[in-house]
């Protein structure tokens, strides 16, 4: 039979690696269609395109939460502290009030970007679309998994927020889960006793879960530990040595809350990114979402997608296929202009749905 550490070893690494599928899936599918997209001068197509990713990131979203309270729920059970109730399903999306259909327009930004650039500095135009791919394909990625990471850490923090035999937690490595095995960050943070009060800070690839800890057991120390002697003892004394020396400290990013960073690394504070900011809306302090806010939200993509509807329909009742949503001057062609008002469809079928 095997011991209660070997099923506790088996649950949290069961739920990390199905919390990984989901992203993967997720990314397989989002690179699908935006892989053989073509038209990224055209800013109504960017946004339609946009539009699709908002509804499928959302339903893998759902999955992540549904998951993360299953396998939180689990955790509580073995360490007899659940709660006699659990806080409700609040299915936001915790990038502290920006929207999906913005943030999911960045990749598209930061393709133009590099492309730009690229070809500016004389780069071989074949070389330079390649290059700015890549570019999009990496920016796509990294939001995905912060996207991921923000979501289950939200859930499995509510979570344990709502047992009063919790005291705290700590932070899971997973060096199966990394290509190049767990970073120093996680290596010196995975000794760390987090309060409940506080959500875990998470950085760039990072792949740790959480565990529970109570006044009469701490399941994750033993974990880590047997982890981190394996780490330290193939790395060697002197890259063992370098690795426990990395000294950590963690900031407030406006969109994500804290995030995990080396002591001295530089970073853009809000009164950095507000004062690089001109003529956009200003950056604010992080916030954990609500459902009203979650609704405010949904509505105000809603209306995005019902304004982009009126103009695609509008130029397809005049015989063409120049839109000019932005309101530039500059109509641009639009290639399908029933698929695009399709994918905004989808999104206010979506909204509907968390306007319930």
């Amino acid at each position: 039979m095997a011991s209660t550490q070997d099923q506790t070893r088996q649950t949290v690494d069961a739920y990390a690696a199905a919390q990984s599928r989901i992203v993967a899936a997720l990314l397989r599918l989002l690179l699908g269609y935006w892989g053989s997209f073509t038209h990224w001068d055209s800013p109504d197509l960017v946004r339609a395109h946009a539009a699709r990713s908002t509804v499928d990131v959302d339903v893998a979203l759902a999955q992540v939460r549904a998951l993360s309270r299953s396998y939180m729920v689990s955790r509580l059970l073995q360490s007899n502290a659940l709660p006699a109730r659990l806080p409700e399903v609040v299915e936001s999306y915790e990038r502290g009030g920006a929207l999906q259909l913005n943030v999911y327009q960045r990749p598209a930004r930061e393709r133009a970007f590099v492309l730009r650039r690229e070809l500016e500095v004389g780069t071989a135009e074949p070389d330079a679309i390649a290059k700015a791919q890549a570019a999009f394909e990496e920016r796509l990625s990294r939001i995905v998994e912060a996207d991921v990471q923000a979501t289950a850490r939200d859930e499995t923090n509510k979570v344990l927020a709502a047992s009063p035999k919790v005291i705290g937690y700590r932070r899971i490595i997973h060096p199966e889960r990394s290509k190049t095995g767990t970073c120093g960050l996680c290596l010196v943070a995975a000794d760390r006793l987090y309060s409940v009060k506080e959500l875990m800070d998470i950085h760039d690839g990072c792949h740790c879960t959480v565990m529970e800890v109570t006044a009469s057991a701490d399941p994750g120390l033993s974990l880590n530990r047997e982890d981190l002697d394996a780490i330290y003892a193939a790395a060697g004394s002197n890259r063992g040595d370098d690795l426990k020396n990395v000294r950590i400290t963690s900031y407030e990013h406006g969109e994500l809350g804290p995030v995990l960073i080396r002591k001295g690394s530089k970073f853009r504070s809000l009164e950095d990114v507000n004062k690089d900011t001109k003529g956009g809306p200003e950056a604010t302090p992080y916030k954990r979402q609500t459902r009203a806010d979650d609704q405010v939200n949904w509505r105000a993509m809603r209306a995005t997608s019902e304004r982009s509807i009126r103009y695609l329909r509008n130029a397809k009742s005049r015989g063409t296929n120049l839109v000019d949503i932005t309101g530039g001057g500059d109509p641009k062609p639009v290639k399908d202009i029933d698929a695009a008002i399709r994918y905004h469809l989808d999104l206010i079928a979506r909204a509907e749905r968390h306007a319930a």
